[in-house]
């Protein structure tokens, strides 16, 4: 792991331990500041897409702003849950009850999301089920954080490292760049290989004008 990759996994092991001691904390807001999906925007979205959120914890927004503000900081799956989606998702013990890879429900997930941060894409030509499949079986394994940030270390994953392992594993796709010494979120929005299904950041883009390729090329480091 290259050096600005350590000093990366030395900053947020350090923001980690702040936060155990002072957590994370939601304000008691209106119903109207929630991140909510429209029913036309649910009915896009299948089993094992990806989605994205920007949290309101400390390690959110010093992730997202590195290389400038795209809106999102944290990536899981959906996979089918006994009513609606669960997604799929790998955090830190440090800011969950539980350390690693875990399931919580769709509503839950957008319950921690910043309003205008959701969003949702999926893998050209892709099975989602045999990618919900592969992300259940690391949940299952409960494999545990990777807070070294190694990517070639899979005894251990952080969130957009589960998900690449995942498209590696299930159908030979690479999102991380050789040459890239911290992650970036980038190679989820390359338009050849994924397509966008949700994006409301339209807020951020209001704030912070750019063109779709800009934003590609700032979107935040991975969480």
């Amino acid at each position: 792991m290259g050096r600005p990759s350590k000093i990366l996994a030395a900053g947020l092991a350090l923001l980690s331990v702040c936060l155990f001691f002072a957590q994370k904390s939601k304000p008691e807001t209106g119903e109207e500041q929630l991140e909510t999906l429209t029913a036309e925007e649910h009915a896009l979205l299948r089993e094992g897409d990806f989605v994205f959120r920007l949290g309101y914890g400390m390690v959110s927004f010093f992730l997202e702003s590195q290389t400038g503000a795209s809106g999102v900081s944290h990536i899981g799956v959906l996979v089918k849950g006994s009513s609606d989606f669960d997604v799929i998702h790998s955090i830190s013990g440090s800011m969950a009850e539980q350390d690693g890879v875990q399931k919580v429900s769709l509503n839950d997930f957008l319950f921690e999301a910043k309003p205008h941060s959701f969003v949702a894409i999926r893998l050209k030509n892709s099975n989602g089920e045999l990618i919900a499949k592969e992300a259940r079986r690391l949940l299952a394994k409960r494999v545990p954080f990777d807070m070294s940030f190694d990517i070639k270390d899979t005894s251990k994953l952080f969130c957009s490292e589960m998900v690449n392992f995942i498209l590696q594993k299930t159908h030979s796709v690479e999102v991380f760049s050789q040459e890239a010494t911290v992650f970036s979120f980038a190679g989820f929005f390359d338009a050849s290989k994924f397509e966008v299904l949700v994006d409301r950041r339209e807020f951020f883009s209001i704030l912070n004008p750019m063109s779709t390729e800009e934003r590609s090329r700032r979107d935040p480091l991975t969480f």
